[in-house]
């Protein structure tokens, strides 16, 4: 059978790693990925890989949401015989309600979809595929969860070979060690999108696939995708030992953010060791009061020690940061703006979005003093053109902009800015 897998155009780049997994264990089809994300232009004649696909799959991330539906109704012109399958982080918040309000989706996978997608290729009855929504009769089946993929070694190495974008070379190779999240932020929906049991892979089998990455590809860097690299510090640890024992060779960072807290100085020194030249760590808040009400499971305190064992060990830290969290109020904010400054890091500042199944998003429902502003779908928490999804009195959405456009100003180059945000800035910043 031939399977075309779309990735629509967002604001990170990057290759999607979870296509590259479920291309690798259908090699026995004729598979291909096409991926605006990393290679734009020539959209309808890209698209025309489709024509005679049997299966196309659409990865879909909340804030691609418009653009995968555009696709999928592309798509669907060119070839209406086909089975167009929604996946992807956003099928697992809000899938029964993609499907409902977009027919232009035959299936939708909810949850890890590797092996979920060879038994749709296989012919198994739809009702016995656990993970999938599907419509029978013109009325929606929501099948039960999947259970999560517990021995991940288990899985072939992702491939890249089908991905339109990529030629011969991947020189930075997109990995991932371990699955899941046990903690419980306010904020996040990533235990929901990924599970809350926390899976991994072994030493030998992460070192392999770096090995086959750097043969078979080129690659001379790695970036760690993880959730939490350094959950399980021992862990860690023997991994780094491994790396450095196989002498790897391979530059690395972990750009997706890990907790402070779960670092100690001899972790930095081995992943200083082993080639990691830059962390990035889930800060969300600089103001005590407000970092204690997202429940990390950590001090503000273990930040700043987290932050200062990565840069003694020579490391460079890059913090995430959230505007407009519950609580906060624009001094606030500000106040996290200087414990950036003064931690001396750099930073990525996002407004708040409330996703469902978090608990922030019930908070917001029930407070009578929040005013929902537009379907947290519309939200936009990066870019240009920020959107708050709710406010409230103490700290309106203008502020919130305000705020966002302030924050990213101080702490990354100006030359890095959007122009729309530098237009955007001068005119809060004036009052207009």
């Amino acid at each position: 059978m031939k399977i075309v897998f779309i990735d629509p155009k967002g604001v990170w780049e990057g290759l999607n790693n979870g296509l590259a997994y479920i291309a690798s264990g259908i090699r026995e089809h004729d598979v291909k990925v096409i991926d605006f994300v990393n290679k734009a232009g020539n959209v309808e004649k890209r698209l025309e890989a489709v024509k005679d696909a049997d299966f196309i799959g659409i990865s879909i991330k909340s804030f691609t949401l418009d653009e995968s539906i555009m696709a999928a109704e592309m798509v669907r012109k060119i070839n209406p015989d086909a089975k167009i399958i929604a996946g992807g982080p956003h099928v697992m918040v809000d899938g029964y309600n993609l499907m409902k309000d977009s027919p232009v989706f035959d299936i939708g996978i909810f949850g890890e979809a590797e092996y979920a997608f060879k038994e749709l290729l296989s012919g198994k009855p739809l009702e016995e595929i656990d993970g999938i929504i599907f419509r029978k009769g013109g009325v929606l089946v929501n099948n039960k969860p999947r259970e999560w993929i517990t021995d991940l070694d288990s899985l072939p190495f992702p491939t890249y070979e089908a991905f339109d974008s990529v030629e011969t070379h991947v020189e930075n190779w997109p990995l991932v060690t371990s699955r899941g999240c046990p903690y419980t932020c306010t904020y996040c929906n990533v235990p929901k999108v990924i599970g809350r049991k926390f899976r991994t892979r072994s030493g030998e089998s992460i070192v392999k696939e770096l090995k086959y990455a750097k043969e078979k590809y080129g690659s001379t860097e790695f970036k760690v995708l993880d959730d939490n690299f350094t959950l399980l510090m021992d862990r860690a640890k023997e991994i780094c030992k491994l790396m450095i024992k196989e002498n790897l060779d391979m530059k690395w960072t972990c750009p997706n953010g890990i907790r402070a807290d779960r670092l100690d100085e001899e972790l930095c020194s081995l992943m200083k060791e082993a080639g990691c030249y830059s962390v990035s760590i889930g800060v969300e808040s600089g103001d005590p009061e407000v970092f204690d009400k997202i429940k990390k499971g950590e001090k503000l305190e273990d930040v700043e020690k987290g932050i200062n064992l990565a840069k003694a060990a020579g490391i460079k830290v890059h913090g995430f940061f959230i505007i407009g969290l519950l609580g906060s109020t624009y001094e606030s904010d500000k106040r996290s703006m200087e414990f950036a400054k003064k931690m001396g890091i750099t930073a990525s500042w996002g407004i708040l979005v409330p996703y469902p199944g978090t608990e922030v998003w019930e908070q917001i429902k029930k407070d009578p003093k929040s005013r929902i502003l537009k379907d947290w779908k519309e939200g936009f928490h990066i870019g240009a053109r920020p959107k708050p999804v709710y406010d409230t009195e103490e700290y309106t959405a203008e502020e919130r902009v305000k705020a966002y456009y302030k924050a990213n100003m101080s702490t990354i180059k100006k030359r890095d800015i959007p122009r729309a945000a530098k237009m955007v800035i001068k005119g809060l910043m004036s009052g207009k």
